[in-house]
């Protein structure tokens, strides 16, 4: 309870700064400077003002100078993050023994993904400056740091190479063929059947990054986990007859954060399927 007590504290900072790249990023602006200010009277905000949650709770949910209303989705933003940085150390490391290497993986992760899904949400443009620095950072970080990706015992036998780091980070860029590709192909696909844009590059890119981070065995289960998201989202919209279209990014990102979290059970499955294939391969059968 300690170590989810203090990393939610952290996360609620993290989720701060997550609020200050979904509101700048997609108007180009810097993420760095100026300090924060209201988006109403661009009153400059104080750190008495700025503290995560609290102070949303302190003002009532409105700015201190001109009593505009502030966006719910700040605070939600930031207890979000917090509870994922809270929940994912408890679960992933403490229970699953899993290396501090991988759960900042995930927590990495699991901020762009909530940076890409509400400015998605608003904007229905997934920001380059996420995706292509978070795909291009998965094989980097897999080399550096393994566990990330560990060998597989049913592939032991059929990996090309015997070092441990380019293992991982040959699975990471499989990872991000199969994330991305699948969405890719799946783009292209649509489009042609409907004569229209079926899906944007930016959920191509997103899974991309996602592959880069979980593998290509986690992003086969995200791409058919999404639509079931898609679906319960859409339902909303169909009974209230509005004709807004929906953003898919959304929906890959909720459908990840639960592959993290059914990833014993998922890869243990498709372990056992890819055993005996591999035993076919060999001969053995």
């Amino acid at each position: 309870m300690l170590w989810f007590s203090l990393l939610f504290l952290f996360g609620l900072v993290v989720g701060s700064f997550l609020n200050v790249c979904i509101y700048r990023l997609p108007l180009n602006k810097s993420v760095v400077t100026p300090p924060s200010s209201c988006p109403h009277c661009g009153g400059f905000i104080r750190w008495y003002d700025n503290i995560p949650l609290l102070s949303y709770l302190i003002l009532g949910g409105k700015c201190r100078v001109c009593k505009s209303p502030i966006s719910i989705r700040y605070p939600l933003v930031e207890a979000f993050t917090g509870f994922l940085f809270g929940f994912f150390f408890c679960e992933f490391v403490l229970r699953g023994g899993q290396p501090v290497s991988v759960y900042l993986a995930y927590v990495a992760l699991s901020s762009a993904l909530i940076v890409s899904s509400f400015i998605d949400l608003e904007f229905y443009v997934i920001p380059n400056e996420i995706t292509v620095w978070g795909t291009a950072l998965g094989p980097i970080y897999s080399l550096l740091f393994p566990s990330l990706h560990p060998s597989a015992d049913p592939l032991r036998g059929l990996t090309l190479v015997c070092n441990e780091r380019l293992n991982a980070v040959m699975a990471s860029l499989l990872g991000i063929l199969a994330g991305g590709g699948l969405v890719l192909l799946t783009a292209l696909l649509g489009s042609l059947a409907l004569r229209k844009e079926a899906m944007g590059m930016g959920d191509v890119k997103l899974m991309a990054m996602v592959g880069g981070v979980v593998g290509w065995k986690l992003s086969v289960m995200v791409y058919f986990l999404a639509p079931f998201f898609a679906l319960a989202g859409s339902v909303p919209l169909l009974r209230s007859g509005e004709g807004r279209k929906l953003p898919y990014g959304p929906f890959l990102s909720m459908a990840t954060l639960v592959a993290l979290l059914l990833q014993g059970p998922f890869i243990r499955f498709f372990d056992s399927r890819l055993f005996i294939l591999s035993e076919v391969v060999k001969g053995n059968f």
